[in-house]
């Protein structure tokens, strides 16, 4: 009895073994990923910075932001020299951190805020998919692949990592084309190579953090369209009330015809202890700082992701949409809001609230509130390329994302399946070929596939031979997903508005494009008797301006079978589906090939409204797109 009773305190003091089992734990896969089919979704969710080193900077004595200087000459003083550089290390070079996107030779003098790289692993039922968005302007595939082969020996299926950028155009140029690429005697690359290198190391990073912190969530989806948030994001021309007349659902489209992806999409993953991670989708180009800057930042999309995690805890990811074409909020007028996440109103002054001809304030008291006829009240426009312009975008689309989320329906990840398939481009664009064996750009020309059977234009337009990229089709439960390795212009995806008898009628007849037309308004008039396939090789034919018109009638291909890319999945097993741009490589606009007009090109001096057609790499990219995706529909 007492050897009982001090068994018993021993047992209290230390433990004893219990004789139930210890409950098994989760069963993990490469990485860590939690392969467990125990009727959950997995997620985790992780954050690498990858903010550049700034070192070396120059005095901008002209105040348009470029530098005019000479990289070899740090005072400034030779002639044609105009700009002094700070020469930190000594070697009379300019070390410069070069910002991808709009005009070259845009060096970075500071950090607004930082940029970087975030990765989702999702997983359930033994399956998972591994995504990584980059606030960058782009990134090739020779910086994608080597990060993608590191975690595939050990384990990860490649075909299950997805990465993308955001086309951030304040971040650092790891494409190549934001240095000095047009001195063609002696071409220097923006790219600085041990940063492109520790890129690389950040996507390997940030998938591997995001697989050791997975933890049971419930997933929740919810979308809406910003067309729907109020008239002030649309013009009148598209039934909203927003002054610029180009502007429907808060993107800005300076490409006739006026077509938009508007849909913001949001997935969120809680768990036992809160939100582990929000991701979104949405169309705008991050551009809306504008050229004006000199500051290394993640434009809107940083404030979103802040106003998303300050609102739910846990990490923001974002993916971009559609962007092609143009999907920018760039030039719109915006209605204002604060830091803080307050609208900002337009008040009466004492002297508008004494006119009687000033409806909007008439009668009212100094400091209320503008209202229009309809009784709405106004609100203040965020000054174009300003901070103030960023953190209002980014808080209307983080508001957006947070009160969608409000009603969000529960899903399950599965059936989590990935398909992807390669396609080759081939190197059409004069710029191209004249930059491409100059070594500055980041994309493998060097690797250019020059099989005439993969790249037929090899013996014809296209010397260099082709890029082989990639697309996917993906599904993640109800979502299904296909990826562009550029900017996919949103009619390519999402189809034509054919429901709209003005679309019928502009997209068929000249006659009922131009000045005043909803979809075509800088069609020129003088186009209408022409055949537009003789305006396609051309910048003008008589008195026409080949390049203020657009293919008519509008279709997304020559082959008359080809649908929308959407149309490829089926709504009845993913209801939610999306494009993402910018996935597995950086290539540039994707075109509806009848539209892309071969006479234009970056070296050119015009290129009115087919300014898309001078970066993209060939007339041909939207069709191979299409073809592959029509490929991997038929096996899926």
């Amino acid at each position: 009895m007492r050897a009982s009773f001090v068994l018993f305190l021993a047992c209290l003091v230390a433990g004893c073994p219990s004789s139930e089992p210890e409950p098994a734990g989760p069963v993990l896969g490469p990485l860590g990923i939690v392969l467990t089919d125990d009727g959950s979704a997995w997620a985790g969710a992780a954050v690498v910075d990858i903010s550049p080193e700034i070192r070396e900077t120059f005095t901008d004595l002209n105040g348009n932001n470029e530098f005019d200087g000479c990289l070899d000459e740090p005072t400034g003083t030779a002639e044609g020299c105009d700009e002094p550089f700070e020469d930190v290390n000594g070697n009379s070079w300019f070390d410069a951190t070069f910002i991808g996107g709009f005009g070259p030779l845009r060096p970075a003098l500071d950090i607004h805020d930082p940029v970087t790289a975030r990765a989702l692993v999702i997983a359930e039922a033994g399956e998972y998919i591994a995504f990584v968005t980059l606030d960058l302007v782009g990134l090739g595939s020779p910086r994608i692949w080597p990060a993608r082969d590191a975690l595939a020996a050990d384990g990860l299926n490649p075909d299950r990592l997805i990465v993308s950028s955001s086309h951030n155009h304040q971040g650092p140029d790891t494409m190549g084309l934001w240095g000095d690429p047009f001195d063609f005697g002696d071409p220097v690359s923006g790219i600085d190579p041990k940063y492109s290198a520790r890129v690389t190391a950040a996507i390997e990073e940030s998938v591997r953090l995001a697989a050791a912190s997975m933890q049971a969530v419930q997933l929740r989806i919810a979308r809406t369209a910003m067309r729907d948030r109020g008239p002030w994001f649309s013009s009148a021309v598209f039934g909203g009330k927003n002054p610029s007349s180009r502007t429907h659902g808060m993107v800005h489209d300076i490409r006739d015809p006026v077509v938009v992806s508007d849909q913001l999409l949001a997935l969120q993953g809680v768990g036992a202890n809160g939100t582990v991670f929000t991701l979104t989708s949405w169309s705008g180009h991050p551009e809306v700082r504008g050229s004006n800057n000199n500051a290394i930042s993640a434009d809107w999309v940083g404030v979103t992701r802040e106003v998303i995690e300050a609102e739910f805890g846990g990490t923001a990811l974002h993916i971009p949409e559609c962007l092609g074409g143009m999907q920018s909020a760039l030039g719109a007028e915006l209605p204002l809001i604060t830091e803080q996440g307050i609208p900002v109103m337009q008040a009466c002054s004492a002297g508008e609230v004494a006119d009687p001809n000033d409806a909007g304030c008439f009668g009212k008291a100094a400091g209320d509130v503008r209202t229009d006829a309809d009784g709405d009240e106004v609100p203040m426009w965020a000054e174009q390329d300003s901070w103030e312009f960023v953190t209002s975008h980014g808080w209307h689309i983080g508001r957006a994302a947070i009160d969608a989320l409000q009603t969000a329906e529960t899903i399950h990840a599965t059936p989590i399946r990935s398909e992807v398939e390669s396609l080759y481009v081939p190197i059409e664009n004069i710029a191209y070929q004249i930059l491409g064996p100059s070594g500055i750009f980041d994309l493998g020309f060097d690797d250019a596939v020059t099989i005439a059977v993969l790249c037929p234009e090899v013996n014809g337009t296209s010397p260099l031979g082709c890029i082989e990229t990639r697309t996917f089709r993906l599904q993640v439960g109800p979502i299904g997903l296909i990826t562009a390795p550029g900017e996919l212009l949103p009619e390519l995806f999402w189809g034509l508005p054919t429901d709209d008898p003005q679309w019928v009628s502009e997209a068929a007849d000249p006659t009922a494009r131009g000045p005043g037309s909803r979809y075509f308004p800088q069609h020129d008039p003088d186009c209408n008797d022409i055949d537009f396939a003789d305006c396609t090789i051309r910048t003008d034919l008589g008195d026409c301006d080949c390049l203020a018109i657009h293919a008519w009638p509008y279709v997304l291909s020559d082959d008359p079978t080809m649908p929308p890319l959407m149309d490829l999945m089926d709504p009845t097993q993913t209801p939610y589906m999306a494009a993402i741009s910018m996935v597995d490589n950086y290539m540039s606009y994707i075109i509806p090939e009848p539209d892309f007009n071969t006479a234009v090109n970056l070296l050119g001096d015009r290129d009115g409204d087919h300014y898309e057609d001078t970066v993209s790499p060939a007339r041909n990219f939207g069709t191979r797109l299409q073809d592959a995706q029509r490929d991997i529909a038929a096996r899926w």
